[in-house]
């Protein structure tokens, strides 16, 4: 009777324990790091194999909504002691370097080199507007970014570029807007901003989408950037194909003018990416952070545009900027407007309509206001029909093997960078799927001289 007793005892007493344990876990992963300092604002005890219970509030008994609210609660009171930069995407490669990084108290220069397409004029926006009201949290989490006094230049709104344009090798030879005399004045400039700010404490951030271009001179930008000698770098990564359909897009738009007067044949995205595509494809993400290593910048960190779970913003402030918890809790309690910014888009109307005067289906002058405005007028006044036959009959698709490599690319991409997340997505198989819909769409152009051959312009009246 006396071992009926004892076994019931500790019987009990294993099911008490493996309660209390199991509802640590599920508070855990609900609050997942967070949980750590909730217990010690709320004074909580670890759960052990002696406690089946705690002091604040039974944590064996059964979780409630009503739990979760308050320990939510009780986090939102003590932001000084929320877990902020924790990985939403799991990342497990160059971004678990962000645990060391918050341990060393080294002063730091945080570049973000895009590249170009990638969010960075919202970045440069928040920013820049931010530290020209002197709001709090950047001044809380000792963050600064240099103004126009700091970099002089062609760039006044956006000094942070004149910084990049003066990292090309050769400067204007390079395709740079600035020549050796405008970077002669920022040596004379940038130094003393960066010793006032380093003798502080202060981190640097410089986010200049120009950092993405090959002739960036890597020595120079360590020459710079002195005294700092802690760099981090970060980029932002977009699938390969999005981004070489955005590039696109913002070429055309850049040189509109051009292509309707007749001085530039104007090149369909399908002509584009078959001529520009190794040049492009080693200005992409994954080369550029590969060049950068190469160059000596191990710190460095890759920001998921893809990844639903989170915006660019709260991605790049929470997971990458070490320490930013103030401004990393501003974004993510949405006390900050994020609109995305200049988004491309698309011109294949256009194109139609050029190519269609310059065959003579009608007579008006042609400059980029007057293509844009006729390309409008013809969506409108085109039958459903019209358009269904101009946007199916009327393509013309990346040829199988180029888009095949896209496609394999993507996927090395991913499970390189992002793994846990590209599984999370359906791995392989959700990016063929996702891949397949855009291959046959986004990924075409209009077959113009098809298109005009059929005569379906030849009764349309603009």
């Amino acid at each position: 009777r006396r071992k009926r007793v004892v076994t019931v005892a500790l019987l009990f007493a294993a099911v008490s324990v493996f309660r209390s344990r199991r509802q640590a876990f599920l508070i855990s992963s609900f609050l997942g790091p967070d949980y750590k300092r909730y217990k010690e604002i709320k004074n909580v005890p670890a759960v052990n194999s002696s406690a089946g219970t705690s002091k604040a509030g039974a944590i064996s008994r059964k979780i409630t909504v009503g739990d979760a609210v308050e320990m939510q609660e009780t986090l939102d009171r003590h932001p000084e002691t929320n877990v902020v930069n924790q990985d939403n995407n799991h990342e497990k490669s160059d971004n678990d370097n962000n645990n060391n990084q918050q341990q060393s108290n080294e002063p730091y220069v945080l570049l973000h080199i895009g590249p170009h397409k990638t969010g960075t004029t919202t970045l440069q926006n928040f920013l820049v507007s931010a530290h020209s009201k002197d709001l709090p949290f950047l001044k809380a989490d000792n963050l600064v970014i240099p103004s126009e006094e700091d970099l002089p230049g062609t760039f006044h709104k956006m000094p942070m570029l004149n910084f990049a344009h003066c990292m090309l090798k050769n400067y204007k030879k390079d395709g740079g807007q600035l020549n050796v005399g405008m970077c002669n004045r920022i040596r004379k400039t940038f130094p003393p901003f960066l010793e006032k700010s380093y003798n502080a404490s202060k981190n640097v951030i410089i986010v200049a989408e120009d950092l993405d271009r090959p002739t960036v001179d890597f020595d120079r930008i360590r020459y710079y950037l002195k005294p700092y000698t802690r760099i981090k770098i970060v980029a932002t990564y977009r699938r390969l194909h999005d981004w070489l359909l955005s590039f696109y897009n913002q070429i055309i738009d850049l040189y509109m003018g051009k292509y309707a007067s007749g001085e530039e044949e104007y090149p369909s995205f399908v002509e584009w990416v078959q001529q520009q595509y190794e040049d492009f494809h080693s200005r992409h993400t994954v080369e550029l952070i590969k060049r950068y290593k190469q160059n000596g910048f191990l710190e460095v960190g890759v920001v998921n545009i893809h990844d639903e779970t989170t915006t660019l913003m709260q991605n790049f402030f929470c997971n990458h900027v070490p320490n930013a918890k103030e401004t990393c809790l501003v974004i993510r309690n949405g006390m900050w407007n994020t609109t995305k910014s200049n988004v491309g888009g698309s011109h294949e109307y256009e194109r139609l309509i050029i190519k269609a005067r310059y065959q003579g289906k009608f007579k008006y002058p042609m400059d980029k206001k007057g293509a844009e405005k006729l390309s409008r007028k013809l969506v409108k006044i085109m039958n459903k029909a019209q358009r269904g036959l101009v946007d199916h009959l009327g393509l013309q698709c990346l040829p199988d093997d180029l888009a095949l490599e896209l496609m394999k690319t993507e996927m090395k991409h991913e499970r390189e960078f992002f793994p846990e997340w590209y599984e999370m997505r359906g791995g392989d198989i959700g990016l063929k799927i996702d891949f397949e819909k855009v291959s046959r769409t986004k990924l075409c152009s209009l077959n113009v001289d098809k298109i005009l051959d059929i005569g379906i312009l030849d009764k349309t009246v603009l």
